[in-house]
């Protein structure tokens, strides 16, 4: 016996088609042809309507969102509505499209229900007041009910494609309607099914109850470019790829231990083999049907989605690898460090880091182009690949800099081995458009373990050691030691950009709130120096401010902080414009700050009692004009702040040689252990009370969670700045 004909299964597909009386359940097709809509031709709504006498219809039957059932499903409406909307609808073939923009019958006269869409400038956008919609008529013409759609998914008015298929629904509907009382294996209704089926440019398959295919529409042949014929009698996961067998095989037991429930299962996003080897990507919908004979066969739909998988592919890549070598870049390459740690402490191993950079390829580029630059780079970086084991990491970091994770390694000697063997790799002669080359690559070597497990920090001990290479011998490597923590020759390349980043304008504000406790208002914000390096990206203050301290341009970036932050500072609203800025000792002492100062607050339109100088050191004191120059500040009307207070011997000192001071802010230190240290909690209270009794504003520092924050307010404690309000961010955003 060969495959049932279409009518054969349609009648049987869903489940009480056909009733013990021999009717056909007219319900049950409606709501077939309905679900069918939805499922393949990207409408979230699609809506039956019967007429049941002369001036009204019934809902018949809705498929779609829960809450649009319930509003339609057997509604009557009025017959005149009906005729109103066909009268000021425009014909589209068999259908009826009322635009909303030619219309002009009133929308309260003819629409029950208008979905909640947004709406779109967009002249292909839908509507929500737009409706697609269908007579469904006898053969002699008689009207017997309306099909409707609305809400299609992609937000856009059908195209020919969709509005041919929703034509063959349409048929099949009025067929339904006209032969309730009818056989359900009635000849004309057999060849409308077919049709819908045959013609649908959606991919649809019949499977019987071992899953194999009994009937294949061209569409799905297409898709799995074979013949339809070929496929029959086949399982799909013979077609499926083998890492999405399992998921696929997974729905079509779930669709068939949940017949009722289609609307409610998830479709499978799956890759279909094609008999050259490459592979397709399907959206696959699945629905149970129960026979007359309680067979319960299956339906599946497959939509391409092949494009969109594949542009999602690049935008993935596009986030995560370098555009020009292909590797991953700075993020993805030290999140793959983060997890190859964790592993590697996990099994008592170290992992390694080489921390890469390609000598003089500035020289390349301005002598040869940048197209010869990003060759010679490409180069390199294939070099580097083909250097190390497949289990290890290569990731570009930036221009010039690569980095290589190199993971489960048990003594550094295995490490040092590798790290060799890329710089004798990449020192190999290359030639790149008629041009001879010897690249040189210098080359730094840190190691996890030892109570380090900071991805930032072990690749920071890198470039430390590939800077002491790269000074020493270019060309070269080095392994990190401690004597490098805060050593040379990091600090002496960052010394170096110092004069480019001023011109540059590579230094930029963040702020952090200081609020309000008790209401969690904003009253001010502290400024915090950013460097944007340009090749190492945004930079904390940890990272260069002892550079900045230890050069000449310290001067000059306190005028820019100081410049920068009253500007911004002038342009927030009243009652959150203060702005605390750092000073050094050395800054607070020079004798033409009182002059920066004055000129930066006219320039800005910043009130002098808006500004607060927070003192960092504690140099001051060892001055003997310590006291006039801070008074000297003060009779300008800015406010004077200690910052960390508490960390040190000057704290007190501070606020019994200078009275002017009007603010401590306590140290993070103090509050880390709030709720948890009894004598935490006394010094933070001594200190709330010493302030409260000399007149002082108290600052909290390092705020960071609910419970600390109720503990300072319990003590007292009227204003405070930390994570738990926000972290410092730029000036934009202050706004916002």
């Amino acid at each position: 016996m060969g495959p049932p004909g279409l009518l054969d299964i349609a009648e049987l597909l869903p489940a009480s088609v056909k009733a013990d009386t021999g009717e056909l359940d007219l319900a049950g097709m409606l709501q077939l042809v309905a679900d069918t809509i939805v499922e393949s031709l990207g409408f979230e709504v699609a809506v039956v309507n019967i007429v049941v006498d002369d001036v009204a219809m019934l809902v018949a039957a809705v498929s779609g969102p829960q809450e649009v059932r319930t509003a339609l499903l057997n509604r009557r409406q009025g017959l005149d509505g009906w005729h109103k909307l066909v009268q000021a609808s425009e014909p589209w073939g068999a259908l009826r499209f009322l635009d909303h923009r030619t219309s002009q019958a009133d929308p309260e006269d003819i629409f029950t229900w208008v979905p909640d869409l947004p709406v779109s400038d967009d002249p292909d956008a839908w509507h929500p007041e737009d409706s697609l919609f269908a007579p469904l008529t006898s053969s002699d013409g008689k009207l017997l009910g309306m099909l409707s759609v609305d809400m299609p998914r992609d937000g856009r008015r059908p195209g020919p494609a969709t509005r041919r298929a929703l034509e063959a629904f349409t048929v099949t509907a009025a067929l339904a309607l006209e032969h309730a009382s009818l056989a359900a294996r009635s000849l004309e209704l057999q060849r409308q099914f077919e049709a819908v089926f045959d013609t649908s440019p959606i991919s649809i398959a019949l499977l019987d109850e071992q899953s194999r295919f009994v009937r294949v529409n061209e569409a799905f042949g297409a898709l799995l470019r074979r013949c339809p014929e070929d496929l029959l009698g086949h399982h799909p996961t013979e077609f499926t790829h083998p890492e999405d067998r399992d998921a696929a095989s997974g729905a079509m037991a779930t669709t068939r231990a949940y017949p009722d429930r289609r609307s409610e299962l998830p479709p499978v996003e799956k890759r279909y083999q094609l008999p050259d080897g490459s592979s397709v990507w399907g959206r696959l919908h699945l629905a149970a049907l129960t026979t007359a004979s309680k067979q319960t066969l299956v339906i599946a739909q497959v939509e391409d989605i092949t494009e969109s998988k594949r542009a999602e592919a690049q935008l993935v890549k596009q986030a995560h690898y370098d555009s020009l070598t292909g590797l991953p870049n700075r993020s993805e390459s030290m999140r793959r460090l983060r997890e190859a740690i964790l592993a590697d402490s996990a099994d008592a191993l170290m992992t390694a880091v080489f921390f890469c950079d390609v000598d003089r390829l500035k020289l390349v580029n301005d002598t040869h182009g940048h197209a010869v630059g990003d060759a010679f780079i490409r180069a390199v970086s294939q070099r580097i690949r083909a250097s190390v084991r497949e289990q290890d990491i290569v990731g570009r970091l930036s221009g010039d800099e690569f980095v290589v994770v190199v993971q489960g390694i048990e003594t550094p000697t295995e490490a040092i081995g590798l790290a060799g063997r890329i710089v004798d790799r990449v020192r190999e002669p290359l030639s790149l458009a008629g041009q001879r080359f010897t690249p040189s690559l210098s080359l730094g070597i840190a190691y996890s373990g030892g109570g380090m497990a900071s991805a930032d920090e072990l690749l920071a001990h890198a470039d430390s050691a590939m800077y002491r290479a790269k000074v020493e011998e270019r060309g070269a490597w080095h392994v990190f030691d401690p004597s490098m923590r805060n050593s040379a020759p990091s600090q002496l390349a960052l010394r170096n950009d110092l004069a480019e980043a001023l011109a540059q304008e590579q230094f930029v504000l963040h702020y952090q709130p200081v609020v309000r406790l008790a209401t969690r208002e904003v009253i001010g914000h502290e400024a915090v120096l950013r460097w944007q390096h340009p090749r190492r990206g945004l930079l904390a203050p940890s990272e260069f401010l002892n550079v900045v301290l230890d050069s000449e341009y310290e001067g000059a970036i306190t005028d820019w902080v100081i410049r920068q932050a009253c500007n911004d500072a002038s342009r927030l609203p009243p009652g959150c414009r203060k702005v605390s800025v750092n000073v050094s000792s050395v800054q607070i002492g020079r004798r033409d700050l009182r002059y920066v100062l004055s000129r930066c607050l006219a320039e800005s339109r910043l009130s002098p009692r808006e500004l607060v100088l927070e003192l960092t050191e504690d140099r001051l004191l060892s001055r003997p004009d310590g006291a006039e120059i801070l008074s000297a500040l003060h009779d300008l009307g800015v406010s004077l702040a200690i910052d960390d207070f508490g960390t040190g011997y000057a704290g007190l000192n501070y606020l019994q040689r200078f009275p002017m001071i009007n603010t401590v802010k306590l140290d993070r230190s103090f509050i880390d252990n709030l709720g948890h240290d009894p004598l935490s909690e006394n010094i933070v209270r001594a200190v709330a009370g010493l302030a409260l009794s000399s007149g002082l504003t108290l600052v909290t520092e390092g705020v960071e969670t609910e419970e600390q924050a109720e503990r300072l307010t319990a003590i007292g404690v009227e204003f405070a700045q930390g994570y738990l309000f926000a972290r410092p961010r730029p000036a934009d955003q202050l706004l916002t």
